[in-house]
């Protein structure tokens, strides 16, 4: 197993303090909100490699009545552009504060909106596409992030309830235009406050119909199979100034075509909040293959890949909208250090 030493330095993209636009009349808001980060990624064996990371949402909405919204969404990322695809984001959407809301266009599932992951103090997107995986190039499959996801590349209807004291539930449909027939999410997400103690709950469940050629991740190989089952778990629970989260997610390809990519991601982590700093303690644990599958075209059992990471981080937030931080660990057996800073309005 090849073992190297990477040391991953970010600075800041954006220099100078930023504010959110947010222009408000009687009936209309338009809000913008951005921040990023650069760097680079060194190794024994590599050359330094450049490293960012930036987001940019836009919406606009029109109050109806006091009750009632319509409005749109816009928000594209660094992720969204390396994949060259230009909107992360791109639907509309109604809001009745008695009832729920509806989103129709080019978005996550509600599976993804709704699930529960891990305290990331170090924006190392672990509980997304991360850029740790990406960039450090393991040379394995894994399962990057413990929440369900079917991608924002498909049309899709979203329809939650509203969030109240008790839980708040959700369905997702999504037709022909992303690398599936079809998609159908559910998921439900639940609250318990306990005096001090907080906690909340999340489940997921999701079913995609034909995949072909669809890629979670730009590290996973594009999965072929006859249908994808995926299944999540999310627990996060505040007691003060401490954060603990456990999470997972479990997914079965039917009759899968290449390299197996489905299988168990489930991790842990903790985070501590004191005056103006914070500091994070997170394990996953990535395992392909578990249900060992034979190739639908060779007959051949398809090889998997287990992956254990441990990431250790620290945040310093000396203004509102900008914080400098520094995040060690391992990922399989390449250990990593990170400093950098983050900006944004």
């Amino acid at each position: 197993m090849n073992k190297k030493i990477s040391f991953l330095v970010i600075s800041c993209l954006f220099g100078a303090n930023a504010y959110a636009v947010d222009y408000t009349t009687d009936n209309w808001r338009f809000a913008l909100n951005a921040d990023g980060m650069a760097g680079f990624l060194e190794t024994k064996n590599d050359k330094p490699l450049g490293i960012y990371d930036w987001n940019i949402k836009t919406s606009a909405t029109y109050k109806i009545n006091n009750a009632r919204r319509i409005g749109a969404v816009y928000s594209i990322d660094a992720d969204a552009v390396d994949s060259n695809e230009y909107v992360h984001d791109a639907f509309v959407l109604f809001q009745d504060k008695n009832v729920g809301r509806a989103e129709f266009g080019l978005t996550h599932s509600i599976a993804r909106k709704m699930g529960l992951g891990l305290p990331d103090v170090g924006y190392m997107r672990i509980n997304d596409k991360s850029i740790l995986y990406r960039k450090l190039n393991l040379n394995k499959v894994l399962i990057s992030d413990t929440t369900a996801t079917t991608n924002h590349d498909a049309l899709r209807l979203n329809l939650a309830t509203i969030s109240t004291d008790y839980g708040q539930y959700g369905v997702s449909f999504a037709g022909p235009g992303g690398d599936f027939d079809f998609a159908v999410d559910t998921a439900a997400k639940f609250k318990q406050p306990l005096g001090k103690l907080k906690a909340a709950y999340s489940v997921a469940l999701s079913y995609m119909d034909t995949p072909h050629g669809f890629e979670e991740n730009s590290y996973t190989p594009p999965v072929y199979a006859d249908w994808r089952g995926q299944a999540a778990l999310g627990l996060n629970m505040q007691y003060n100034s401490f954060v603990f989260g456990l999470s997972s997610r479990l997914i079965y390809d039917e009759n899968p075509i290449g390299k197996a990519s489905d299988g168990l991601v489930a991790g842990t982590g903790v985070s501590y909040d004191f005056l103006q700093s914070s500091v994070s303690l997170n394990y996953l644990f990535s395992d392909t293959n578990l249900w060992k599958h034979n190739d639908k075209i060779t007959g051949n059992e398809l090889s998997g890949d287990y992956t254990n990471t441990i990431i250790a981080s620290f945040r310093y937030k000396y203004t509102e909208h900008t914080s400098v931080f520094m995040s060690g660990g391992t990922a399989s057996t390449t250990p990593f250090f990170a400093v950098g800073k983050k900006t944004g309005f």
